[in-house]
């Protein structure tokens, strides 16, 4: 199996390439030779990697997917947010790379492209997170119950405090991120009616800096602990690494997200309200190998594993035996689907 990843950032080609595994079945040979070899195509936003977040989470899905399967891989960072530089992305993976199956890393940011090109390219299947662009048989929905997750953080959020107020910082003021202030409340008032949750947004569409801007959420999270708040939720790609940095200063926590956070700042992050966009990743490249690979919409949520909380190793400790309970408690009930 060959892994070959290719990225553009600020004008530079970075290409990098995994040995030989000796496995006498190479990528683009099929067992039954009936079906198209897998090359799998990610776009990721143009904030690339190293987000620690939703942009990591997903590539480290392909490389979990490529580990197990007879596929190629590949992945592409358009240069902006700019509509021809997304195109340009999305026609190198189509064109050069010969992708059949391509992962769209930012819906909002990219539907438009992904509309026009599934429409030209009906062999290719597109996956897309979050955004329920259109009814086409190769566009792939996954879709994440993160307001579930959110929930789960809130309630445990409400518990932990001790001043009775809570925050929550949005990168952008996106439906998705929305969601995570929506379920976040939600299930705080569910541990305490009366907790009090303040809000922000670092900014508002169209402008999606909000998701990379460190120094901003450095500084918001500053005036909300300043302010009596105890507990951040962040949901800010790698505007969070600021919040992070900030509730480390302050002494107080912060919730991570999308990904496990916890080691960035071990005993400060209380916890990280997980998408497991990597479980998602793997679980569809391996219906495309297969060959049942359908259309449509796909969840993931806490029953299937598509959503958790970390273990909060190193929190765990500190918080109380009853609280854990009750949250496992809340954790099972999601994952019933009640």
């Amino acid at each position: 199996m060959r892994l070959v990843l290719s990225s553009i950032v600020a004008g530079m080609l970075l290409a990098a390439c995994l040995p030989e595994t000796g496995n006498p079945l190479k990528a683009g040979q099929d067992r039954s030779r009936n079906r198209a070899p897998v090359r799998v195509g990610l776009v990721l936003s143009h904030f690339g990697l190293g987000d620690q977040s939703f942009n990591d989470m997903q590539y480290n899905g392909l490389i979990e997917a490529w580990r197990r399967h007879e596929i190629e891989a590949t992945f592409c960072v358009p240069e902006s947010a700019s509509t021809r530089d997304i195109r340009r992305a999305f026609e190198k993976l189509l064109h050069e790379e010969m992708c059949n199956l391509i992962i769209v890393g930012e819906a909002w940011l990219m539907k438009e492209t992904v509309i026009e090109l599934s429409g030209k390219n009906m062999s290719t299947d597109f996956i897309v997170f979050d955004y329920h662009i259109l009814d086409r048989p190769n566009i792939i929905t996954a879709l994440f119950a993160q307001e579930e997750g959110s929930y789960s953080a809130g309630y445990l959020a409400a518990r932990v405090s001790r001043s009775g107020r809570i925050g929550f910082i949005g990168g952008v003021d996106v439906p998705i991120v929305k969601e995570f202030e929506t379920g976040f409340l939600r299930g705080a008032r569910r541990a305490r009616p009366d907790i009090r949750l303040e809000s922000t947004y670092i900014s508002r569409l169209p402008d999606f800096s909000g998701f990379v801007s460190p120094k901003k959420g450095h500084d918001h999270a500053v005036s909300m602990f300043d302010s009596g708040v105890d507990i951040i939720f962040s949901v800010a790609g790698t505007t969070g690494n600021g919040v992070i940095q900030a509730a480390r200063e302050r002494k107080r926590h912060v919730i991570g997200v999308d990904s496990n956070q916890d080691h960035l700042a071990p005993g400060t992050v209380l916890t990280s309200m997980m998408k497991r966009l990597d479980r998602a990743i793997v679980s569809l490249v391996a219906q495309k190998v297969a060959g049942t690979l359908r259309g449509g919409i796909h969840h993931f949520s806490y029953a299937n594993g598509g959503i958790s909380l970390t273990e909060m190793e190193f929190t765990r400790t500190n918080i109380s035996p009853l609280i854990l309970a009750d949250l496992r408690r809340i954790e099972h009930e999601l994952g019933a689907g009640e």
